[in-house]
């Protein structure tokens, strides 16, 4: 019997989520948007960062689920972003806002000259490349001092200004998490477009072919140049409201780890949908969180030494059980449901 349930993805691109979805869905919005008046600041804290996190992700989800580019070099354009706006307003005494948009700008033009260097080749020689690009700006970060600030960092980053009936740090995860609605909302409508039909031709990850997509007369570099520009001006924005929210910034924050768990969060939450991007954020973070509190107590030793073995684990298990990741395991439940029900 067939089902009369459909799926909404950025490989399938057409149909549209079941209504339970969409209720829990919005009660998990209101939930997370009303969470300062709620909740204190710590977990608004913890969920600020998964929403910088998740609108890295999405940017990812559009180029790796979409177009087919695995791509390691997300936290560089993070990094461009957030020192582009800390310069312009430190160094240059720019307004926090504009800089955050002149920053987006340049961000994209950056991006838009890497893929059309790098974008000619394929499979997962991208990847390599936009990995040794990502290298390439730490160390070039570090070694402009007096610009940057080196290994020390950037300090004095100015907040962005905000109406006073919020703390900042309310205000902050409010603006992040609009933003993240934002880009989700924008990153639905592409899977949806003519563009996202003619990337779904080239993803070569869902069975679909560059040299297919050129014979039905698609500009394929056209696409995958636009769609990497997407996705570092995604990165660009939450690197800018970092900046502007921690006030200071160092190199190792933007370091290649960084976009390697990127991508774990991709892989984990769903590569096929924007929401994988959220639920992928949600369980790194959280898992991040859970370390902090329990590693030194319990497994006596720092985060840092336990967390990538964590993220292994997390990522072979979902490659082994989920394979298309949490967003999935609602649908496979229903599935098994329904293959033991009797008829």
């Amino acid at each position: 019997m067939e089902s009369t349930e459909t799926r909404t993805d950025v490989t399938a691109g057409a149909g549209r989520p079941v209504t339970g979805r969409r209720v829990l869905a919005a009660v998990g919005l209101l939930l997370v948007f009303t969470l300062p008046f709620w909740a204190g600041p710590y977990p608004t804290g913890i969920a600020t960062m998964i929403g910088f996190h998740a609108i890295l992700a999405l940017g990812l989800v559009l180029l790796t689920g979409l177009a087919g580019q695995v791509s390691l070099g997300q936290a560089m354009f993070y990094g461009t972003g957030a020192y582009l706006s800390a310069l312009f307003t430190v160094r240059a005494g720019l307004p926090a806002w504009p800089s955050i948009v002149l920053a987006a700008i340049i961000t994209g033009g950056i991006a838009a000259l890497i893929g059309l260097a790098i974008l000619r080749l394929r499979g997962i020689i991208v990847a390599g490349v936009t990995l040794t690009v990502n290298l390439i700006f730490y160390y070039l970060v570090m070694s402009m001092g007096s610009l940057t600030g080196g290994a020390t960092g950037l300090t004095g980053i100015p907040r962005l200004t905000y109406p006073g009936i919020l703390t900042y740090t309310a205000f902050i995860f409010m603006l992040v998490w609009l933003v993240v609605l934002a880009l989700l909302i924008f990153s639905r409508n592409v899977v949806r477009s003519r563009s996202g039909r003619a990337l779904r031709v080239l993803n070569v990850l869902s069975g679909g072919s560059e040299d297919t997509a050129q014979v039905l007369g698609i500009n394929t570099m056209k696409y995958k140049v636009s769609v990497f520009v997407v996705a570092a001006v995604f990165a660009s924005i939450g690197g800018s409201l970092f900046a502007h929210y921690t006030r200071v910034i160092e190199p190792g924050t933007f370091h290649v780890q960084l976009s390697v768990v990127v991508a774990i969060m991709v892989i984990v939450g769903g590569v096929t949908t924007p929401w994988g991007a959220i639920i992928g954020a949600t369980v790194m973070i959280s898992i991040t969180e859970i370390l902090r509190a329990v590693a030194p107590v319990v497994l006596g030793g720092p985060t840092g030494a336990y967390e990538l073995v964590a993220y292994g684990v997390v990522l072979v298990a979902t490659l082994l059980f989920l394979p298309e990741g949490v967003y999935s395991l609602p649908q496979r439940l229903r599935r098994r449901r329904s293959r033991g029900s009797p008829h």
